[in-house]
C-alpha cells in the first residue's frame, strides 16, 4: 500500500474503509431483526474491526491524524478540529456509519432503508422524558407510548422470480391469423350408421381425400404467412429507426 502523504495525515478518511463496510454487512446479516442506526453503531464498537488478509498489507489502513492542541496564529487561538469518539476504530463515530458507510452499503444493493410502525420501550420513553419538563412529562410519556414511523435496516429483499409466461393454447395456425381447422370439419367422425354398405365405403375415401387436401392446403397457408411476416419485419424496423 502506497504511503499516505504528508499533507493529508492530518485528514480523515472519508470514503468507506472496507473493513468498515464489511464489518457493518455481517452486523445487519447476522441480526435476526431490523436494525436502527443506533443499535448497528453499539454493535459495531462490541466487536473487533474486521482486517483485511493480505500479505502486501505493511501499513495501515487508515491513517489516525495526531491528537491536536490549540494553537496561536497571529494572535487568535485556533481550537483543534473534534475529534470522533472512537478514532481508532473502523466505525470511528455515529456520524461517519449514517453518512458514508451505510449509504455505501445501499449503493452495493446489500442493505436498505424502511420505514415500520414500532412502539419504544420503557427504557427508550424514560430516556427521551428526561429532557422535557416536569409539566409536560404526563402528555409526552402518553404520546411517547404510541406506536410511531421508525426507520430500520435490514439486508436487501431479493427480487421475486419472474412469473412464467402464460403456455398459448393457440394453434399454429391461429398464431398466424388463420382459422383454426380440424378433422371434424370434413366429417371425420361422423355417424354412417343409416347409409348402405356402398355408400359408407364412399364417404370415407371422400372423407379421406378432403383431410388430406385440407391438411395439403393448412400448410401451404401457414408458409404463405411465415414469409408475409419475414417480408413485413424490415419494413416495420425501419420504420421505427
Amino acid at each position: 500500500m502506497a504511503a499516505i502523504p504528508s499533507f493529508r495525515k492530518n485528514l480523515w478518511p472519508r470514503h468507506c474503509l472496507p473493513s468498515a463496510r464489511e464489518l457493518v454487512h455481517n452486523i445487519v446479516v447476522s441480526s435476526k431483526t431490523p436494525l436502527s442506526t443506533k443499535d448497528i453503531y453499539n454493535l459495531a464498537l462490541k466487536q473487533t474491526a474486521i482486517q483485511l488478509v493480505s500479505d502486501d498489507l505493511k501499513s495501515p489502513e487508515h491513517n489516525v491524524p495526531k491528537k491536536e492542541r490549540p494553537t496561536i496564529v497571529r494572535g487568535v487561538t485556533r481550537q483543534p478540529s473534534t475529534r470522533p469518539p472512537h478514532p481508532e476504530h473502523s466505525v470511528r463515530s455515529l456520524q461517519y456509519l449514517k453518512r458514508v458507510v451505510l449509504p455505501d452499503l445501499v449503493n452495493s444493493k446489500k442493505v436498505e432503508k424502511f420505514c415500520t410502525k414500532r412502539t419504544l420501550s420503557q427504557t427508550e420513553i424514560d430516556h427521551r422524558l428526561q429532557t422535557v419538563t416536569k409539566a409536560a412529562r404526563k402528555e409526552q410519556a402518553v404520546l411517547l407510548a404510541t406506536p410511531r414511523n421508525t426507520w430500520l435496516w435490514r439486508t436487501t429483499t431479493p427480487p421475486p422470480p419472474p412469473k412464467p409466461l402464460p403456455t398459448s393454447t393457440l394453434s399454429k395456425s391461429e398464431l398466424l391469423g388463420l382459422p383454426r381447422l380440424t378433422a371434424a370439419d370434413v366429417g371425420v367422425g361422423e355417424d354412417w350408421s343409416h347409409l348402405n354398405k356402398r355408400r359408407q365405403r364412399t364417404r370415407k375415401e371422400k372423407v379421406e381425400r378432403d383431410l388430406k387436401w385440407m391438411w395439403t392446403l393448412q400448410a401451404a397457408k401457414r408458409e404463405a404467412a411465415r414469409e408475409a411476416l419475414q417480408l413485413s419485419a424490415p419494413a416495420d424496423s425501419v420504420g421505427i429507426a
